[in-house]
């Protein structure tokens, strides 16, 4: 079975946006592309409840909906933290990480495993950002912060 490995060319590629799922896909022009990632990491976490009953001597499960999330850290970048005014045609491109938290707008997301090319694999999926929290120290000449996209609904596998 092969890998799929994150090298140049085959990068693992973060697009979002406002206006649909289809507008969010790997490679679609207006998706805004999250630059200078240094990890992610796509949960899809089934619950679990457990209980234990009289007549067994282990405990019994059953499943409960899944928490989804999407969590990475990147560099930041000025015009992605904080937005593009001249782009409206993807409200996420126009104000930014900062100003689609603050607004609290639901957005269209896909994770390429590895790029952009025919045939890639993705997961795409729809939720809400949260969890900016831009930090510098004397150790790090650069701002950094992490970013969480709390999934609302299921996360779904397709293919560029």
């Amino acid at each position: 079975m092969p890998v799929i490995n994150v090298t140049p060319g085959n990068e693992a590629v973060l697009s979002l946006s406002n206006v649909s799922l289809a507008a969010a896909e790997p490679g679609t022009a207006g998706a805004l592309v999250v630059p200078f990632m240094q990890d992610i990491t796509i949960n899809a976490s089934t619950g679990v409840t457990r209980y234990k009953v009289l007549d067994s001597a282990s405990e019994k499960a059953f499943t409960t909906p899944s928490t989804n999330q999407v969590t990475l850290n990147v560099l930041v970048d000025d015009e992605v933290m904080f937005g593009n005014a001249a782009l409206t045609t993807n409200s996420v491109a126009e104000t930014g990480l900062f100003g689609t938290q603050n607004s609290k707008t639901l957005v269209y997301f896909s994770v390429a495993f590895n790029g952009t090319d025919s045939g890639s694999a993705f997961v795409k999926g729809q939720g809400y950002i949260s969890g900016l929290a831009p930090t510098a120290s004397m150790d790090a000449a650069v701002w950094l912060s992490p970013v969480t996209i709390e999934v609302d609904g299921d996360l779904t596998k397709d293919t560029v």
